[in-house]
Order: C-alpha cells, then sequence, then structure tokens
C-alpha cells in the first residue's frame, strides 16, 4: 500500500492548536520527553524489528541536514521515524520524498506534515519499492539522499542507492560505527569484504562526525557516525555487473581466486588461468587481497565473454 500525503489537507495545524491540542512538528521531536509523549499521543512504542532508535537532539539533526542537502535541491529520506530529520531536509528542499514502513508512524506524520505541501511519504517498504518508478516524477533533479539507518537494513539500502540509475548525487546516513569500519575498509585488512568492494567501487564516501548513544531514544548500545557517500558516474550495467562479480569472489574471500572463478562460474582450469593472466594477478591470489582495480578488471573480463 502506498500513501501520498503532501496534498492531504483534511485539518490544519492552526486548527488543532485552537481545540486545545498538543502540536508537535519535526523540531520540536528533538527530547525524550516530547518523543515519548508523541509516542503515547499516538499509542506508538519503538519496535525492535524495525531497529527504531529516534533521534533527539535538535544540533545532530541541524548538522546533518545541512550536510545531506543543499538549500533548494531535491530531497529523499529513509525512514522518517517521527520527523526530526524531515523537518529540516524541507525546510532546505525544493521537493522531498520519504519513505516510512511502520504503519504507526504513518499515522504520527501524517499529523505532524498535514498542510506541508513540498513532502510526499511513502507507506512502504523502501528495499521493496519500485523508486526507479516513483522518484522521478516528484523529484525531478539531482537527488540527495538522508536517513537514520538501522544497522540490518544499512548495507541493502545503500547498495540499492549506487545501483539504482537515479541521479543520486549524495547520501548522508546516520550508521552505526561498526558499518563505518566495513564501508572504508582496505583490501587484505579483517573488515575488507563485500561492501567495501562494492561501495569503493561505486562511489567515494568519508566519515564527517560521531553521535553519542545518547543521541537516540531508546538509547542504543553503540556509538553512530554520520557519513557521506558520492556515487561516481558508471554505466548501470556496468556496476550491476562489477557488483554481482565482487558477491561471487568475495563470498568466500578467504579462498583463491581461481577457486572462487571455477565454483562461481563453472570455469575449468584453463579458463580460470585465463582469466587470471588476463586480469594480471598472481595465481595464487586469495580474494581479500584483490584491488578495486583488479576485481573491476575481473568482472570486464567475465562479462564480456559472457555476453
Amino acid at each position: 500500500m502506498r500513501v501520498i500525503l503532501c496534498y492531504d489537507k483534511i485539518m490544519n495545524i492552526e486548527n488543532r492548536a485552537s481545540e486545545g491540542e498538543k502540536v508537535y512538528n519535526g523540531e520540536n521531536v528533538t527530547s525524550p520527553k516530547e518523543v515519548k509523549a508523541l509516542l503515547e499521543q499516538y499509542s506508538l512504542a519503538p519496535l525492535k524489528r524495525y531497529g527504531q532508535n529516534f533521534l533527539i537532539d535538535g544540533n545532530i539533526a541541524d548538522k546533518t541536514a545541512e550536510a545531506a542537502v543543499p538549500e533548494g535541491a531535491y530531497a529523499l529520506e529513509i525512514g522518517p521515524g517521527l520527523g526530526a530529520l524531515t523537518f529540516r531536509l524541507i525546510r532546505r528542499a525544493k521537493a522531498a520524498a520519504a519513505y516510512e514502513i511502520d504503519s504507526g508512524l504513518m499515522r504520527a506524520l501524517k499529523d505532524i506534515f498535514m498542510g506541508t505541501e513540498n513532502i510526499t511519504f511513502f507507506h512502504e517498504d523502501f528495499l521493496k519499492a519500485d523508486i526507479e518508478r516513483e522518484l522521478p516524477l516528484l523529484l525531478k533533479g539531482d537527488i540527495y539522499v538522508a536517513a537514520n539507518l538501522p544497522y540490518y537494513i544499512t548495507t541493502d539500502c545503500i547498495m540499492k542507492l549506487l545501483t539504482s540509475g537515479l541521479n543520486i548525487k549524495r547520501i548522508t546516513v546516520m550508521v552505526q560505527k561498526e558499518f563505518t569500519q566495513r564501508l572504508l575498509a582496505a583490501p587484505g585488512s579483517g573488515e575488507y569484504g563485500i561492501l567495501s568492494a562494492a561501495a569503493g567501487y561505486l562511489a567515494s564516501a568519508k566519515v564527517l562526525f560521531d553521535v553519542s548513544p545518547d543521541c537516540f531514544y531508546p538509547r542504543p548500545g553503540v556509538t553512530s557516525s554520520v557519513i557521506t557517500i558520492e556515487p561516481k558516474t558508471i554505466e548501470k550495467e556496468k556496476a550491476k555487473d562489477y557488483v554481482s562479480t565482487v558477491k561471487n569472489l568475495l563470498k568466500a574471500r578467504r579462498k583463491t581466486v581461481k577457486s572462487n572463478l571455477k565454483m562461481s562460474y563453472r570455469l575449468s582450469n584453463e579458463e580460470a588461468d585465463t582469466v587470471i593472466a588476463e586480469a594480471g594477478i598472481q595465481e595464487n591470489a586469495r580474494a581479500e587481497n584483490l584491488s578495486i582495480a583488479e576485481l573491476a578488471k575481473i568482472s570486464e573480463i567475465l562479462h564480456r565473454n559472457i555476453r
């Protein structure tokens, strides 16, 4: 089910205030007291299955929004929650879209942003959404992404964005610090794997600042980081070919490249040797030690032959 709320004006905020109800907006849901009151008003509770930890620090929300979206740009948010970041994004953006999977939060967001015309909410699982069909109708230019991402969907969300074919200019996300270590890992390191190899080819990334667990409700047990990822200009099919190659070669990253080529692509010894020789890598090289350039060369060879 998809719900678009940007033109839904059943009752405006001024009318709600005159009736004596507490009026919330994304700016004033950045304290534990306000968040708890809002959750109680809508009979909600943070859901562990969605990894919900609401941002309750206005300064962090301001810094994230400023880093994420230039003035007058088009913004996309994944998981707006109670709107702390959303409120700041739409003050900067020409138009914005946000995906929220939680039906309870959608009820709250509908009231919080009632009368706001430059935001569209989709009640939809972002990972299942057809963003290449939905977003170009709303965001008619370069897209700037912002999100406070739960750990369990962080990799999938970022890879979906990087391989989507949309005009995504920048991705600014709040993630667990552990994720940044995997994202930025170098070949041969213990953290190097599919994520770092894929993201390193498709984009450039850096850490902007860390965020204390005290900035969230409920308080998580780990520190978070805000990172920015800038996609490179790569043909969609070429990007998908590379990601496929990385997944096949690094799913057993401690094995030799030759072994993984034979297993994943059903190559003979001679065929695997030919690929390795053309790529210019050592015959006994392990997948975990391959550089991004070497992986890209192997991908080019494999998919040229497949086609």
